[in-house]
């Protein structure tokens, strides 16, 4: 057998089970399955012609998991739009503070959901931003 035939064959499984989309018999390569599956893998947009193909195989548990992958996706995108909101909101101005991985991050993040701050939380803005504002805790 062709070796990149067989390295294809055992792509497709892996992708197969990846996307739980073991209930559908054909292992060739040559599927359509496999062509949606490498696609999907490579977060590359499916046509509509590819959902229908996988709805009329009721591959329902694969397109949930491709609608599961492609929000995913977007996520960094709505959590550098979330941490903007946030920063506006709490008048935070450093541009050095626009990473979602910044220490602001979670912790305005806790102070809109209404929740208590550490101290060390706290202390931690005093020292980074000096001139914020935080009425209502004290050290």
């Amino acid at each position: 057998m062709n070796p990149e035939y067989e390295i294809r064959v055992k792509h497709f499984a892996v992708l197969k089970e990846k996307y739980q989309a073991n209930q559908y018999q054909d292992s060739s390569p040559s599927s359509l399955l496999y062509l949606i599956l490498r696609k999907v893998d490579l977060e590359l947009e499916l046509s509509e012609l590819e959902f229908n193909w996988l709805r009329e195989n009721q591959l329902t548990q694969t397109i949930e998991i491709i609608w599961l992958q492609k929000f995913r996706n977007g996520e960094l995108k709505r959590l550098e739009d979330e941490f903007s909101q946030l920063q506006a909101k709490y008048k935070v101005t450093k541009s050095w503070e626009s990473s979602v991985t910044s220490f602001l991050y979670p912790i305005l993040w806790k102070l809109d959901s209404e929740h208590n701050l550490t101290d060390s939380e706290i202390q931690s803005l005093r020292h980074n931003i000096p001139l914020l504002s935080l009425s209502g805790y004290s050290e």
